[in-house]
């Protein structure tokens, strides 16, 4: 074999297992291919998480296991959260898959590629661009009622905190694209620490990243609200790399609801902690992420849900149906409510938000922002450049669009917007 080929499937954290599984490939030798027939070997790094990630991973194994039949894979090889979520099914529907590895069995993959085992991995970036991701802790404790990650990732895992250094400094170090900007992830980055020191340790940790010279940006997300304390504020007051960008994920307003969902904070505290934040920190951006159609929603809680979401100024926000994920305790609960019921609530939201967003977005024109060049503009002929705003995280919250002279990747420019389309931004680079 002498090409592999890595799909992974699934949110950022799971890309960091991948990133470390592609290091491993690269040390047997092996190049990276740009497509999957391309490849003597695929290995599909999977998500479980949700019943539509196991619908996905069904259509990419189909379509990999007819390259096999057609021998125009040499191996298939299937590894992550499957191993601890549906591996029986699929086992069973995918005879092709030459190797089934358990989730971030690194050594398992090593010893079926004939390797020497090793006790710490490299990662090699497999998507470019000019971020890399730092998974500070696996596994969630939380045990939202919803969630299936305490069955397939387990509790909550912090990752020693002169190890996250370490890994930091050397992702720092990529010739390829050289990181500018470090994101912190975590399934409840707040809560980091807890399990090895007793303590929340992320501000001494965001200390330590923010002294790496080579990063000039640091965002975190996945920040739980009944973790986040607000002294903590002072590290976004002190520490400049740290971007006032605040990822809080709530799912609802309603304290029945949130009670139902295994979390703390009720509207009054989460209203009270993003009033805090904007104002101890003027400019800052919030995001976050709610469930439409959780068991027990009324359409009053449908309406008190939407009045909350009006009145925190929230410049980003994802919506998405409640999924009931067999094992967890909201499956059981009374008061399903229906798929099209959920949609109909998501999408009001949606189209609701997509209003605002447009309108704070539009409050950036005329005003000058740092944006991080990352690439020609694809649709571009004319010397423009795409890269992303200190408000935009990589892949899910838009793009800018810049237009300027010999502008160079991986470096931050101020850049004068002047107008907004959709989610992306218009502009050009202004002199210092």
């Amino acid at each position: 074999m002498n090409s592999f080929y890595l799909e992974s499937l699934g949110c950022a954290k799971n890309l960091v297992d991948s990133e470390r599984y592609a290091s491993i490939l690269h040390r047997a030798g092996l190049e990276a291919a740009e497509y999957p027939e391309e490849a003597d070997l695929v290995l599909v790094n999977t998500c479980s998480f949700l019943v539509d990630s196991l619908r996905e991973l069904d259509l990419v194994l189909s379509d990999l296991a007819q390259l096999k039949r057609e021998e125009r894979i040499e191996q298939l090889v299937v590894t992550g959260c499957v191993m601890n979520r549906g591996q029986k099914e699929f086992r069973e529907l995918y005879p092709e898959v030459d190797a089934w590895i358990g989730l971030k069995d690194f050594a398992a993959l090593e010893a079926w590629l004939g390797l020497a085992q090793q006790a710490n991995h490299e990662r090699v970036g497999i998507q470019g661009g000019y971020h890399r991701y730092l998974r500070i802790s696996d596994g969630c404790a939380n045990n939202c009622s919803y969630c299936t990650i305490p069955s397939i990732r387990g509790p909550l895992r912090s990752i020693d905190m002169d190890v996250l250094v370490r890994e930091a400094e050397a992702l720092a170090r990529d010739e390829d694209y050289p990181p500018c900007e470090l994101v912190v992830i975590a399934q409840d980055t707040a809560n980091y620490g807890l399990d090895i020191y007793g303590r929340k340790a992320l501000p001494e940790l965001l200390e330590r990243l923010h002294a790496i010279p080579q990063y000039k940006w640091i965002r975190v997300l996945y920040i739980h609200p009944d973790h986040f304390d607000l002294e903590w504020l002072e590290l976004w007051k002190t520490l400049p790399k740290l971007l006032p960008y605040f990822e809080i994920p709530i799912q609802h307003s309603e304290d029945h609801l949130l009670t139902a969902m295994n979390r703390q904070k009720g509207r009054l505290e989460l209203e009270k902690m993003f009033n805090a934040i904007l104002s101890e920190i003027p400019g800052s951006v919030l995001r976050t992420t709610l469930i439409s159609g959780f068991p027990g929603e009324t359409k009053e809680d449908a309406l008190a849900l939407q009045d909350f979401v009006k009145r925190v100024p929230f410049l980003h926000l994802g919506v998405f149906n409640y999924s009931a994920e067999e094992g967890t305790p909201a499956a059981e609960m009374i008061g399903q409510v229906s798929a099209k019921t959920s949609t109909r609530r998501r999408d009001r939201l949606l189209e609701q938000q997509e209003e605002r967003t447009a309108r704070r977005l539009e409050s950036y024109v005329g005003k000058t922002v740092d944006v991080l060049i990352e690439d020609l503009a694809d649709d571009e002929e004319d010397g423009g450049y795409q890269g992303r705003a200190w408000f935009q995280a990589p892949e899910i919250d838009g793009l800018t669009y810049v237009q300027g002279q010999d502008l160079e990747a991986g470096k931050i420019y101020r850049v004068q917007i002047d107008d907004v389309i959709g989610v992306d931004l218009f502009g050009r680079v202004v002199a210092e």
